[in-house]
Formats: structure tokens, C-alpha cells, sequence
């Protein structure tokens, strides 16, 4: 009996390794225009508009977009909640060495406060293989059915013992579109009982 008890471990456990360590499909993040800190206010909505239309056409005809083939050509771009220079926050990053990937760092940031809602104390930071570090997170938003329920990911810019997160930048997982996608999930501390309504929307 112990025997099989232990052989069931081992298979569950190949298979939460498969998942993680060979997902189906990989995502490659595509926001990757720079904002930190922006030069002016015109030129930010410049930067951020013309990375938007990038998007939008590389998911219309790539042939990695999440976007199913039989819908692209009916693909009319996403949407997103109106630019808003409040959600562009710097913090203090602070690298966290030996810490179970994809967990690199923690960002520590002032965040709006509601009665009743307590501020994490810090969001944990991710790295992807491709060097590309972000937060992923969940927000009251997607209980207004406003963003997806699995939470939404936004790129971090580390400089140094400093960091930029702008959540106009905050971008659905590519599971959103598409099951075959295998995302990684939010940690439970950067679950924000506050509406961030900024970035990518249903």
C-alpha cells in the first residue's frame, strides 16, 4: 500500500513539474516599451499608444498570438482603461537571492488604502527566462467582471535598488484568450482587494 502511495506522489508530482517546467506553450511578454520614468506626459501617451497598436497587429497575424486562428481576422484590438498617471508608482526592489523561482525580488510600493482593505506589504516580483521581470496580480476589477479573473500581469523596471511599476501597462496572461496556455498564477500576496483600473481590460 505504501508503495503505491508513494508512486502516486511521484506521478502527481511529474506532472505539476510538466506544467510549470514544460508548459504547452510558452508566453513571450510583449510589452516592452520603456516608461521609467517618463520624459513628459505627451510623450508617454505617445509610447504607450504606439506599443498598444503594436500589439494589436501582432496578435491580428502572428503566428504565436493567443488570439484563436479562427477569430483573429474578426480581431478588432483590445481594450484598456483610461491612462492614468496615478498608476505610475516607483518603490524600493529589493532582490530576494535563493528564492524559489520564478520569485526574484519584492517591490516595495504605496498603494491606495480602502476601509476594511489592508495594503500587502510588498508584491513579489517575478523573472522570466527571458530576463523579463514583472508582477503578477489580482484586483477587485475582475469582480466587476472588468478583468480577467485569473489576474493580470505588469512589467517592473529595476534600477538598481529602485523600481517602476506602471499599471497602465498591466496586460492579461495569454490564457485569458486561450486554454492552451498554461499561466503561471498570482501569489496570494499580491491578491489587492482595491480596483486598479488601469491597463488591459475585458
Amino acid at each position: 500500500m505504501k508503495r503505491w502511495i508513494g508512486l502516486l506522489v511521484l506521478f502527481l508530482g511529474g506532472i505539476v513539474i510538466g506544467i510549470f517546467v514544460f508548459p504547452r506553450k510558452t508566453e513571450k511578454p510583449l510589452e516592452r516599451a520603456s516608461t521609467c520614468p517618463p520624459s513628459s506626459w505627451q510623450a508617454y501617451q505617445s509610447l504607450i499608444q504606439t506599443a498598444r497598436q503594436e500589439k494589436d497587429s501582432l496578435f491580428r497575424v502572428s503566428s504565436t498570438s493567443p488570439i484563436p486562428p479562427e477569430k483573429r481576422k474578426g480581431f478588432k484590438g483590445l481594450r484598456y482603461f483610461p491612462l492614468d498617471s496615478a498608476w505610475h508608482l516607483r518603490g524600493r526592489y529589493e532582490p530576494l537571492v535563493g528564492a524559489l523561482a520564478p520569485v526574484i525580488g519584492k517591490l516595495h510600493i504605496d498603494l491606495p488604502v480602502l476601509e476594511n482593505c489592508q495594503k500587502p506589504a510588498a508584491l513579489l516580483v517575478y523573472g522570466s527566462r527571458e530576463g523579463h521581470s514583472y508582477v503578477a496580480f489580482w484586483d477587485s476589477t475582475a469582480l466587476q467582471g472588468l478583468t480577467y479573473e485569473g489576474g493580470r500581469y505588469v512589467p517592473v523596471e529595476v534600477q538598481g535598488e529602485s523600481a517602476c511599476i506602471d499599471f497602465n501597462r498591466a496586460y492579461f496572461p495569454y490564457c485569458a484568450y486561450n486554454p492552451v496556455y498554461i499561466c503561471l498564477p498570482y501569489p496570494p500576496q499580491n491578491r489587492l482587494c482595491i480596483a486598479v483600473k488601469a491597463g488591459e481590460r475585458w
